[in-house]
């Protein structure tokens, strides 16, 4: 497929921006997080995610491997499952609340995407793929997660997004 390195591209850079957005038990329902607390545990999922880039870089070594290609969508698709999970349980500071809450819902989006686009890629022909592969680059929900990563480093937070 000649589109791979654009959809590994694209797909790295999901990856990255959800680099920011770290797990590591916070508390969804105690009171918010001060500054410091909340960089901290934003920054917790970094190495994990950095390492999963990684791994997904390796998945499409081969564009031509349709097989490895959707279960690294997948996998990527958990991931974000994973820092929704961990995002819903962090209690942000105040200032950035919105954001974080953006950051929840869109990486639980994101991943639905994600997965329908495996499907594409395990079921579809290389021209169908092809044709999907601009709607993949579009996705919004890409998008309004890089947007909120974005709005909570513009606030002054450190939270390993770039």
């Amino acid at each position: 497929m000649r589109n791979g390195p654009i959809l590994l591209a694209c797909l790295l850079g999901v990856v990255v921006v959800m680099a920011g957005c770290g797990g590591g038990g916070g508390g969804g329902g105690d009171e918010p997080l001060s500054k410091a607390d909340y960089e901290q545990q934003m920054q917790a999922l970094q190495s994990d995610l950095s390492a999963s880039a990684n791994e997904l870089g390796q998945a499409f070594s081969n564009p031509q491997d349709a097989e490895a290609m959707s279960a690294a969508l997948n996998n990527a698709a958990d991931l974000l499952d994973d820092a929704s999970s961990g995002l819903d349980d962090i209690s942000p500071p105040e200032d950035v609340a919105d954001a974080h809450q953006a950051m929840v819902d869109k990486s639980a989006a994101a991943a639905e995407k994600l997965r329908e686009f495996a499907d594409t890629v395990a079921n579809a022909s290389l021209a169908e793929l092809q044709d999907r592969l601009a709607d993949f680059q579009d996705i919004d929900e890409f998008t309004e997660l890089e947007t909120a990563v974005r709005d909570i480093e513009a606030k002054g937070y450190d939270i390993g997004g770039s």
